[in-house]
């Protein structure tokens, strides 16, 4: 099986659990995953002050290189609407094909459905946010994850565990999903 290289990105204010917890269990899984800030440095600040230095800056990346963009919720998916590369490059790659994936947590379904990715689609978002789901024609629903075609949605900070485990599972299959699972002592 071909390796699979995720890219996840960083905005400053992103929440700490949805960014580390999926990075974590997709490397534990064998997957390549680049952090990728949004802006012109690699140290991006978090909504609770945490510093991460990211692999890349988003200038430096080929999007074409990845199976899946993985985005972060928080208080600073707001930023994420103040990069348009990010932007024209997430609506692009929700097109290429079946093979390429999205995946957004917490606030940042909002990112995908003000792109009109998420229109007659199953989605979940963090409950404040389900009316800008439900204004771009999102079927909401209430799981903790759910993939939709190409599409992976989360609710927040405590599901994401569930988001990366969903994520696991679209690229690498349930089994893989399921070992990483009892690895860590999840059920």
């Amino acid at each position: 099986m071909e390796k699979k290289k995720v890219a996840v990105f960083l905005a400053n204010g992103f929440e700490e659990i949805e960014a580390v917890t999926p990075i974590d269990l997709l490397q534990r899984a064998g997957i390549t995953v680049d952090t990728v800030s949004i802006t012109k440095d690699n140290l991006v600040e978090s909504a609770r002050r945490m510093k991460i230095l990211a692999d890349k800056i988003i200038d430096e990346i080929d999007f074409s290189e990845y199976d899946m963009l993985i985005l972060p919720g928080g208080p600073g998916v707001g930023n994420y609407f103040n990069s348009q590369t990010l932007l024209d490059n997430v609506l692009k790659f929700s097109k290429d094909n079946e093979n390429k994936k999205i995946a957004a947590i917490c606030a940042a379904p909002t990112v995908l459905s003000s792109l009109g990715i998420l229109e007659g689609k199953n989605a979940v978002c963090f409950p404040a946010c389900e009316n800008e789901l439900v204004k771009g024609k999102a079927v909401l629903g209430k799981d903790r994850a759910v993939t939709d075609g190409n599409v992976i949605t989360s609710r927040s900070a405590g599901t994401a565990l569930d988001f990366a485990f969903e994520i696991i599972s679209e690229l690498l299959g349930k089994k893989e999903a399921e070992k990483i699972a009892d690895e860590i002592v999840y059920k």
